[in-house]
């Protein structure tokens, strides 16, 4: 958990800000972020576009000096996000946000921006499609808020970013993945009971469907070693995977 009793964890620790200051922080965004909303929700923008512009306006707020790491090359316009997104590195952040970025302007990840969290089952049903979320929760953003507890508006969307590298990645096997999620999603029912039941299986099972992105074969380990810890019969712990 990103924010916990005070403290600030993960990757992203570095561009994050203590949760007292977020409220002035939104104050200082609010007419930006009101615009980028505005545009966002009339189509003037794109998911990507305003994500893009999201990205640009915190990281600027929160690195005063050198937001934007150059490569060894002049930066191009910052108008053109697939230029941009080409040539720049952000500061303090692993470069899954900026190529997940990245691949989304060019339209080569089906990335797709919501302004909700999602349930578990939506993620599910989303990720068998091939379609990775990602949120920004605007009242969140405007109010200064963390996300259900636990990130800054700002690092939500970004943690959605990176779990979109990794869903598709060329080495962590996106067509497995994909798969890997439609059997899940075909033998949800049959788990129900189990979830009605077993609130450790519960949470175990709703993370591998909705935050859990990696190879294949490693999403089908976890996903046996969860069955076995809860108990479920042999008969049905027969993996297609």
């Amino acid at each position: 958990m990103p924010h916990d009793k005070g403290q600030i964890f993960g990757s992203f620790k570095k561009i994050c800000i203590p949760e007292v200051l977020l409220p002035m922080e939104a104050s200082e965004l609010r007419p930006k972020l009101l615009e980028l909303k505005s545009d966002w929700e009339n189509n003037k923008l794109t998911g990507s576009e305003v994500s893009y512009q999201i990205v640009l306006l915190y990281l600027e707020k929160r690195v005063k000096r050198h937001p934007f790491l150059r490569m060894g090359q002049k930066l191009p316009n910052r108008d053109s996000s697939k230029d941009f997104l080409e040539v720049v590195r952000f500061y303090g952040m692993p470069d899954t946000v900026r190529h997940a970025l990245w691949k989304w302007s060019r339209s080569e990840w089906n990335i797709q921006l919501i302004d909700y969290n999602p349930t578990s089952l939506e993620m599910l049903e989303s990720q068998s499609k091939g379609i990775r979320y990602a949120t920004i929760s605007w009242d969140d953003a405007l109010n200064g808020t963390l996300v259900e507890g636990k990130r800054d508006a700002f690092e939500h969307l970004l943690h959605d970013l990176a779990h979109a590298y990794m869903f598709f990645r060329d080495d962590y096997d996106f067509i497995g993945q994909t798969k890997f999620f439609q059997i899940m999603l075909d033998e949800y029912d049959g788990y129900k009971s189990y979830l009605e039941h077993d609130q450790r299986f519960k949470q175990k099972f709703e993370y591998c469907i909705s935050d859990m992105n990696s190879h294949p074969a490693h999403l089908s380990a976890y996903w046996n070693a969860i069955r076995r810890e809860a108990g479920i019969p042999l008969l049905e712990l027969e993996t297609k995977f």
